[in-house]
């Protein structure tokens, strides 16, 4: 018993982008773009839309939505959340926002089944960073039961078609105890347009929040061995694949009861998933989970995968559900995702999955601290002189907390680590990444970006300008783990000089000169600088043969905010002078 007028449906179909940049730039005084002036903080109570809509700072207190009153959508830039409550803002440093419903178009997939009145209001959002993070997406999603009836037996599906390159050569598989779906290639070679080639890369979907299970249900819906507990979540509960083909059990679902079965583990024709081989096999036992590896407790020392099945690749989709659950009239569920990707240059199709978990558990933990990603000392703005064949480079903007006085905790690293017998505490202050240096780079053209960095034919570093804090730390080595090689990768990532701060520098050579290094007048460079951190809170230990570490892997952290392509064209100064 709920509607909503098609002219209302229309004027929401749309997305609203903002970034934490413009916001901040609105905060400071800056034009607000087009999407602040028009962010749906209200919804039209005459067409019996909730007041509050979209999260929004309500910089006045009248909750009314105005950019003119100084209202703007709701990032936290303080990075505090009481008691860890983090539902009622938007994150990323670009954000998505829109709003669904199933009332108010007619249901062509489910063209059988019911309008039961769900309204979703969805955030897309991301972070540039230099990091595994920079390769992730994250969804929430706020789900409200709009209707005057209890929705019984009610299940929330995550549904993908990862098409991995190539479409039709894929395998699938879950890890339980990561509440992760994933997908990787089911051949060697990932070939055909628009394909990755050899060792291809693996992406998944994270189930970081479910529903809210029903209380007394006597399950342990959240998987933690804790029965009924208050407030109890429900994690990823079931995980199937269907291949791409029409008018089979196991095939695209045909609809409203064929959609309900996926969500409960039960094939187009009623037959529940059963462990091992195809899923379908009635002589197996029943099981929840498809493809898990290792990782289903109810199996735990058998490996199924669609390797060990002898699957052959195809176009797969796969469906992660939680449930099931009631969800009452006026009920508010939160449902929130994210989206990995990793790729390594050796171990085939199956090369990536590892890498890619482990990108899952930084995602994991970036969500346990409501996505609060750490943005290191940002860089300072240079001020360019230039003069005949050389350059005079001056840092400003240094001298405060996010540059050189930078001091922050990484809520990556843990407070409390058990170690067999031991518990290990870390302070606050043994948790914070500290400013520590500079490094000046040249790209070789104006196509040249941060990105690039690592790659010595289009980005090198200014050797003279590199320097850092004069406190007997110099050379920073970051290791990442092989999971081919079985053991932890080093990559030195700056050797300071060690003899403190400088702020002003003269660059006379050219770095990728072919003959003559010396600064040619009238030439375009082109120059950018990054500050960086550092922290050791457990001198790194590398664990042989496992990718989990706690001591750390990461001492050398850079910042990514601030960073600038910078233009410098050295001449002869007598028309200046």
């Amino acid at each position: 018993n709920v509607s909503i007028d098609a002219s209302r449906c229309k004027f929401y179909d749309r997305h609203w982008k903002v970034t934490k940049a413009e916001v901040l730039d609105f905060i400071g005084g800056g034009a607000a773009t087009k999407d602040i002036r028009e962010w749906p903080g209200n919804g039209d109570v005459a067409y019996g839309e909730d007041q509050s809509l979209a999260p929004f700072f309500d910089n006045d207190q009248n909750g009314v939505y105005s950019s003119d009153a100084g209202d703007y959508p709701y990032y936290n830039f303080s990075g505090n959340y009481p008691n860890n409550v983090c539902n009622d803002y938007i994150f990323g440093d670009e954000t998505l926002w829109w709003v669904i419903n199933d009332v108010g178009e007619a249901h062509t997939a489910t063209v059988d089944g019911g309008q039961i009145g769900v309204e979703i209001r969805c955030q897309g959002f991301a972070f540039k960073t230099n990091d595994e993070v920079n390769n992730m997406t994250f969804y929430k999603y706020q789900i409200i039961n709009r209707g005057t009836s209890p929705l019984l037996n009610t299940y929330f599906g995550v549904w993908c078609d990862p098409d991995l390159g190539k479409a039709t050569d894929d395998f699938v598989g879950c890890d339980v105890s990561l509440g992760l779906g994933y997908v990787y290639n089911g051949d060697a070679d990932d070939d055909g347009g628009g394909a990755y080639g050899q060792n291809p890369p693996a992406a998944g979907i994270d189930f970081f929040q479910g529903p809210l299970a029903d209380p007394f249900d006597g399950i342990d819906n959240n998987k933690d061995g804790v029965i009924d507990e208050p407030g109890e979540q429900i994690i990823m509960s079931k995980y199937l694949y269907y291949n791409n083909v029409n008018n089979t059990p196991d095939g695209n679902p045909n609809g409203a009861a064929h959609h309900y079965n996926y969500l409960q583990g039960i094939w187009g024709d009623g037959q529940v998933m059963t462990y091992g081989g195809d899923g379908r096999d009635a002589n197996n036992p029943p099981c929840n989970y498809m493809f898990p590896g290792l990782t289903d407790p109810d199996f735990p020392s058998t490996n199924w995968t669609e390797v060990t099945a002898g699957n052959t690749p195809e176009d797969r989709r796969f469906l992660q559900s939680a449930g099931k659950f009631t969800l009452q009239p006026g009920a508010v569920n939160y449902i929130t995702t994210g989206v990995v990707w990793a790729r390594t240059s050796t171990g085939g199709p199956e090369g990536s999955i590892s890498l890619m978990k482990l990108a899952d558990a930084k995602a994991q933990a970036i969500f346990d601290n409501c996505f609060q990603v750490l943005d290191g000392p940002n860089a300072p703005d240079l001020a360019i002189r230039e003069l005949s064949n050389q350059i005079i480079i001056t840092l400003q903007n240094y001298n405060d907390s996010s540059v050189e006085l930078y001091s922050k905790i990484d809520p990556v690293i843990p407070e409390v680590v058990y170690q067999g017998n031991d518990t290990i505490y870390y302070s606050d202050e043994q948790r914070k990444y500290k400013f520590q240096g500079y490094i000046l780079y040249q790209f070789k053209n104006a196509t040249v970006t941060t990105a690039d960095i690592g790659n010595p034919d289009k980005v090198r570093t200014v050797a003279e300008f590199q320097c850092d804090v004069a406190d007997n730390i110099s050379q920073l080595v970051n290791h990442t783990y092989d999971d081919n090689l079985g053991y932890w990768i080093p990559q030195e990532k700056v050797k300071g000089a060690n003899q403190g701060i400088k702020h002003v520098f003269n660059v006379t050579t050219d770095l990728f000169a072919t003959d003559d290094p010396k600064l040619i007048n009238n030439k375009q460079y082109y120059f950018t600088i990054i500050s960086y951190a550092y922290n050791n809170f457990a001198p790194f230990v590398p664990t042989i043969g496992t990718a989990t570490n706690y001591t750390q892997s990461t001492p050398f952290f850079q910042g990514r905010n601030n960073i600038k392509t910078y233009t410098a064209i050295p001449h002869l100064p007598v028309v200046e002078n």
